[in-house]
């Protein structure tokens, strides 16, 4: 199985032409994976069999005894290691999953701002960052991979996924590209994560939108307030918040599970112009703007206390 470099205190430890023990062992005592070269060399040397530690790359815990280190070293093989990226996330919070598996910050805004040529970004916009892009799953990396690879990996992961299941033209059905309909998505997302809930929600914004109303989605004035390290208001001014600016915002405000995205293809049939998260969980949906506002006081009362 892979390894989860999360368990790890590990190094990415690579041996591109032949050390000799010492060496070996020194570098591996400066990375804080063994306490003491001169005890590792002093096991290479008197072990009942001599150690062919081989070129490879390697992911090392500094748990592991030498006996374990050597035997490790000895396979000439890479290792690999799972990351996981998470939906609903932004881009910040990627940034901070990524430092806990042991990614650099400069590692990762090399990842973040390289070229990508893949087609699933054809529709972003050139000034626009990869948020909403980095699809959720699980990656194996190997410890020689790179984040610029896993992102190549994810964007075309998703993007084969659309084609396969015909997305792309649904999407193209309801007036949107690629990018606009991973930015409905993205509030979708963050509005109810069940998948279940999302395809309602999905007709109630496009019910909204073909009707030349807003929005109106809360979860878009706490993005803009986020990303502009103010409090969250109503009243914020930004092309993020969907209360004051109509249409669709400028780029996604996270990355979002296929659900979201399959919400946004096949939304669910109704008319519904408005809708809630109660303070039960449960979404409540409404036709009329007194409809909603009893829904309000009957479902909502700690919730929507918090809206602004």
């Amino acid at each position: 199985d892979a390894l989860k470099k999360s368990d790890y205190v590990e190094i990415r430890f690579d041996f591109f032409f032949c050390l000799c023990n010492c060496q070996i062992a020194s570098n591996l005592q400066n990375a804080h994976v063994i306490n003491s070269a001169a005890a590792m060399v002093l096991y290479l040397k008197f072990a009942e069999k001599p150690a062919s530690l081989q070129a490879g790359t390697y992911v090392i815990s500094p748990s592991y005894s030498v006996q374990k280190i050597v035997s490790h070293l000895e396979t000439g093989k890479t290792d690999l290691y799972n990351i996981t990226i998470l939906p609903g996330r932004t881009i910040s919070e990627i940034k901070s999953d990524l430092k806990k598996y042991g990614y650099s910050a400069d590692e990762i805004d090399v990842a973040l701002n390289a070229k990508y040529d893949s087609p699933l970004l054809a529709d972003k916009p050139a000034d626009a960052s990869l948020e909403g892009y980095i699809y959720p799953e699980t990656f194996e990396m190997s410890a020689s991979g790179d984040l610029k690879g896993l992102f190549s990996r994810s964007f075309d992961a998703l993007y084969t996924k659309l084609q396969k299941d015909g997305m792309i033209d649904k999407f193209k059905a309801h007036n949107l590209n690629i990018h606009q309909a991973l930015t409905l998505a993205s509030i979708i997302q963050k509005e109810a994560s069940d998948p279940s809930d999302q395809p309602q929600i999905a007709q109630v914004f496009y019910t909204r939108l073909n009707g030349g109303m807003k929005l109106e989605s809360d979860v878009t004035f706490h993005y803009a307030a986020k990303k502009l390290g103010v409090p969250a208001r109503v009243d914020l001014q930004s092309p993020y918040n969907t209360r004051l600016v109509a249409g669709l915002p400028p780029t996604p405000i996270s990355n979002m599970n296929y659900s979201a995205l399959e919400a946004v293809a096949n939304p669910a049939p109704g008319d519904y112009v408005y809708f809630i998260a109660g303070d039960n969980g449960k979404i409540y949906y409404a036709h009329t703007l007194d409809e909603h506002q009893q829904n309000i006081k009957n479902h909502c009362q700690k919730l929507c206390g918090n809206a602004s």
